[in-house]
């Protein structure tokens, strides 16, 4: 690999091209050793509003898929992030409670997604710090503390492969040496044409965000890896929602071996729907249902293959005795697909020893949001273990989870 083609693929590339890092710089945060797994599932074009919203009592996808696990889930009614712009680019603000484009209108807010956050912020006790999995495709909405999309293991096999697969230690080191040379070569030029400017603090940064990285890989390729035989049908890359239990089922394998702590499952991308029986329309147009009953009916279908694989994975860790130490939780940016809307967005919170709630109220009697999104994310952060839970800003937990 030259330099050019390296940079073209990395973080590094993306500043030099002209993309300037505009994430705060972060506090010294003490690393934490994680009390809990943390694994975060979301769909591009979220859940249909009408059969999520209301909680329990009135929510089909609730009476259908979670009521086996009464006192382990929590659903947030009339969940929202302030600020988030109603459109499909708000998909990047699932997990950071910001759009990436905005970021710079929030200059005392960090701009990265939970996962990467509770990972970069722990010690690292597994081979994989976190493990950002997209089942098919779709927008990024993982992003790391230099503000850069963090890479995504994309389909099955590459996930398979990419926790449980054969490696050649030897090219591995190689790749990782040269990787190494290159970015030293970079901040080297730099350092000889330094002038202080933001854009180069940024890329400094950013490279020796980078190198650090490259040591953790090294270091961990000395621990041998479980092994697994692969047994995922055909299909499973072609039709990946009606096969989605083999990708709960690696992640679950992950967690269960201890290969991480962290998980991110991004359900997405235009071959979403591919084979799901009944649905006909592409995904784009189903994101513009317009209320027809048809369009309706296949949307809810894609939710009813999405749940239902959700709900096998939980019962795994509940067999396994691995639920109350796994936090796991449902959300999405997109709440009404139809309009592109952000507000009143699904939110379901599972396991993680938290004190659920039936349903925790999230706005006032006025329609005032009390509990943001990212207070939620504080409150996971909490359970994990953070004594300093604060995030993008915000210091607040939702004290309901946390009381009897």
């Amino acid at each position: 690999m030259n330099r050019r083609s390296f940079l073209k693929g990395s973080g590094a590339g993306l500043i030099a091209s002209g993309v300037v890092n505009q994430a705060t710089a972060a506090t010294k945060i003490p690393p934490v050793k994680l009390k809990k797994n943390l694994v975060l599932i979301t769909c591009d074009l979220g859940l249909y509003e009408g059969y999520y919203r209301n909680g329990k009592n009135e929510s089909r996808y609730f009476n259908k898929y979670f009521k086996d696990f009464k006192g382990k889930v929590t659903y947030f009614n009339g969940m929202e992030q302030p600020g988030v712009n109603n459109a499909h680019h708000s998909e990047h603000a699932t997990f950071t409670g910001m759009d990436f484009q905005d970021r710079q209108f929030y200059p005392n807010r960090q701009f990265v997604s939970l996962d990467q956050y509770a990972a970069e912020y722990s010690i690292q006790e597994t081979r994989h710090k976190n493990i950002y999995h997209k089942v098919s495709g779709g927008r990024n909405m993982s992003w790391n503390t230099q503000a850069q999309a963090a890479p995504a293991y994309t389909g099955i096999n590459s996930l398979h492969e990419g926790i449980f697969g054969n490696v050649d230690t030897g090219k591995v080191k190689a790749f990782i040496s040269k990787q190494r040379l290159i970015l030293k070569e970079l901040k080297t030029n730099i350092k000889r044409r330094w002038k202080g400017t933001p854009q180069e603090k940024n890329l400094v940064s950013s490279i020796d965000y980078q190198l650090k990285d490259l040591d953790t890989q090294e270091k961990w390729l000395k621990v041998r890896r479980p092994r697994k035989s692969a047994k995922h049908p055909d299909d499973a890359e072609r039709q990946p929602l009606i096969n989605c239990e083999h990708n709960f089922n690696t992640i679950f394998e992950a967690l269960k071996e201890k290969q991480t702590k962290i998980a991110l499952m991004q359900f997405g991308g235009g071959r979403l729907p591919s084979g799901v029986p009944g649905v006909s329309h592409g995904y784009h147009t189903l994101s513009h249902h317009s209320n027809y009953s048809e369009r309706i009916e296949e949307l809810s279908s894609i939710d009813d293959h999405l749940l239902q694989g959700m709900t096998d994975f939980m019962a795994k860790l509940e067999v396994e005795n691995m639920l109350d130490d796994t936090i796991v939780l449902y959300t999405s940016a997109l709440s009404d697909a139809n309009k592109h809307s952000c507000r009143d967005i699904p939110a379901f919170l599972f396991g993680g020893g938290f004190k659920h709630k039936d349903v925790i109220e999230c706005k006032d009697s006025s329609g005032k949001v009390q509990k943001p999104t990212i207070q939620l994310f504080s409150s996971i952060l909490k359970q994990m273990g953070f004594s300093n839970p604060e995030f993008s800003g915000n210091k607040q937990v939702i004290n309901e989870l946390f009381r009897a």
